[in-house]
């Protein structure tokens, strides 16, 4: 029975990770280098990718540039939005599309940069809406959506600068594209790139890892308090596993102090549903490992080595334990039970 329970928890867990993979709407981070020239600007390699770019303009008043090839038929999306950080709340950044045939409009200033043949665009602007992303989960002020429309092949510039004689600078992003694809290295590093832009929306990193360190802290505690209970402390298998299992756990905790985070800043709906299964799949993984871990500790049958791997592998696919979770889950299914004792 015992063993029957532990396997319809991990098939649970892994039919909600199936669920949760199709439902992911988030864009691949990409960086932006020092583009404040056209010279310099930075690559969209695939403007029909999903991409979100975070940057900042400086206060010196300096526009900075990116830029992407289109090709024929291609439908281009382009959003803006600013971060909701305090100081950027009179931070007001313009968006400028240089190309091929696109219809001139606006008042661009004379510090921008148009090459010759190209016509520049001075996008239309309402105010930012306070908006939350469940994905992160996080929260931004975002400007209406800019569409190409079969826009005529060639190259093009996106083009970001504060129309103020007056710069104050600030934190701003574009989301470029629609189609969602990663590669396994996007896939796998976006934990740390959430990190990242957590700090862009104005937190601490010290407050963003509180509730992996708490959760890993208090966790240790009370595995040793069981491990000494049930078999002694010299375990590795119970105490890798059971690590592993705390960073998928403090995943979870970090998930739900975010959404607490937005929750005080923007209004939270429905979509919150998504931001719950984000932690409580993590949470799920977590306790299948510590209980296994512990749990008849002094054993390691071939079932519970398999179901460590089962819990690594997924917890990669999820994001759980900042890569780190998973791999010690994944070494966990070959350590030894105990250590020993030299002679």
């Amino acid at each position: 029975m015992k063993h029957y329970t532990a396997t319809c928890i991990v098939i649970v867990t892994l039919i909600l990770a199936s669920i949760m993979l199709p439902l992911v709407a988030a864009h691949a981070p990409l960086g932006t280098g020092d583009n404040e020239s056209i010279d310099k600007a930075t690559v969209i390699p695939d403007p029909t990718k999903s991409w979100a770019l975070y940057s900042a303009l400086n206060k010196d008043g300096d526009a900075q540039y990116y830029t992407f090839n289109v090709t024929a038929g291609q439908t281009i999306h382009v959003t803006m939005y600013k971060s909701m950080r305090d100081q950027d709340v009179t931070f007001v950044p313009r968006l400028i599309i240089v190309g091929p045939n696109v219809t001139t409009q606006g008042n661009i200033p004379s510090k921008i940069t148009v090459p010759s043949g190209l016509n520049a665009q001075l996008v239309n602007q309402t105010a930012p809406t306070p908006t939350f992303e469940p994905f992160s989960p996080g929260t931004f002020t975002g400007f209406p959506d800019t569409t190409l429309e079969n826009p005529t092949p060639g190259k093009y510039y996106l083009v970001v600068f504060e129309q103020s004689d007056a710069p104050k600078g600030g934190n701003y992003g574009l989301a470029i594209g629609d189609r969602e694809i990663y590669t396994i290295d996007e896939w796998f590093l976006i934990p740390f790139n959430l990190m990242n832009i957590y700090q862009w929306e104005g937190q601490n990193l010290a407050l963003i890892l509180t509730p992996m360190i708490t959760t890993l802290i208090v966790g240790v505690i009370l595995v040793a308090w069981q491990l000494r209970r049930r078999c002694g402390l010299a375990n590795p298998l119970a105490w890798l596993g059971a690590i592993a299992g705390l960073t998928f756990i403090g995943t979870s905790a970090t998930t739900l102090g975010e959404l607490i985070s937005c929750a005080t800043k923007v209004s939270v709906g429905v979509e919150a549903v998504i931001t719950l299964i984000f932690a409580l799949v993590p949470l799920a993984l977590g306790l299948v490992a510590v209980r296994l871990s512990i749990k008849n500790s002094q054993k390691a049958t071939f079932r519970k080595r398999i179901y460590f791997v089962i819990l690594g592998v997924a917890a990669l696919f999820i994001w759980a334990g900042l890569i780190v979770g998973p791999i010690l889950a994944i070494i966990t299914a070959v350590m030894p039970t105990i250590l020993r004792k030299k002679n």
